[in-house]
């Protein structure tokens, strides 16, 4: 299995770093988990052919989670090479298709004289809730809700012929449960949203909002209550006994090297930084 992460960024608009959107490829089949801004445009610098992608998942309906919905369903599908399209998402997954078929009816009106209709017209949804489990080429994939400021769930993808497991995290602060989730994981993607500042990090031009030039956040407390830190992080891959830890969903102008330093004090595994396009091999 090979996961690679197409977006790692946050809310936060930034050059580097498009919104949350990672792939997973297994042996025949690959699928997508949320589709944050710039993800399309992402797929295409990784030369991933998103036409195959039939499967989609989204682990909560937050904008640098979905937003890229619309974009991504409508260019993967004129590709020419998808027949089928599920969507598995929490709550309201059901309302966001229904939404593309009321906003866009002209529209696939139009392209459905010019391409055939199947893989657009006829997109499945499924309810993603803790008792989830779907079966992609022989891979498992589960949920788990996690704490958030909305309805969220992280998830797990498990080769059932190897055992070899990768987890999500999605966004979510310090969790209990997780731990056991991500239990003997060989690769966990773990928020880390909160992190130091570095100076060296800002860009001349800015792009992003002052109020991001500080060591917390803008109301730092909003953040701390529904995201984890690069400590927070470790000490669940730590207690999980995970090989190789991911730290991801970074709010602009962070000290990587310092989260990175801080997550090796509690873990002795392998720590990395994410970065779009980032590719992971499970």
């Amino acid at each position: 299995m090979q996961v690679t992460l197409i977006g790692t960024g946050s809310p936060i608009p930034t050059l580097e770093r498009a919104g949350t959107s990672l792939v997973v490829e297994t042996d025949t089949e690959m699928f997508l988990i949320d589709c944050g801004p710039n993800t399309v445009h992402r797929l295409m610098e990784n030369e991933i052919d998103y036409g195959r992608i039939e499967d989609l998942f989204i682990t909560h309906h937050h904008l640098d989670h979905n937003a890229a919905f619309y974009n991504f369903v409508f260019t993967s599908w004129a590709q020419g090479g998808r027949e089928s399209l599920t969507v598995y998402g929490p709550d309201n997954t059901d309302t966001l298709v229904e939404s593309m078929y009321d906003i866009y009816a002209e529209d696939l009106d139009y392209r459905t004289d010019i391409y055939p209709s199947a893989g657009i017209t006829d997109i499945d949804t499924v309810r993603i809730d803790d008792g989830f489990s779907t079966t992609i080429d022989g891979h498992t994939i589960t949920a788990l809700s996690v704490d958030h400021s909305i309805e969220t769930y992280a998830l797990k993808v498990t080769d059932d012929e190897t055992g070899e497991t990768f987890v999500f995290s999605s966004d979510t602060r310090k969790l209990p449960a997780l731990v056991d989730f991500a239990r003997d994981a060989d690769v966990l993607v773990q928020d880390a949203c909160i992190g130091p500042y570095s100076e060296d990090a800002v860009p001349d031009d800015g792009f992003v909002w002052d109020q991001y030039r500080a060591d917390s956040p803008y109301r730092s407390n909003a953040v701390e209550e529904n995201h984890c830190s690069a400590a927070d992080a470790a000490d669940i891959a730590s207690s999980a006994g995970v090989e190789t830890l991911v730290l991801t969903h970074f709010l602009p102008y962070r000290d990587t090297d310092e989260m990175r330093r801080r997550a090796t004090e509690s873990f002795d595994g392998s720590v990395v930084i994410a970065e779009d396009g980032l590719e992971l091999d499970v």
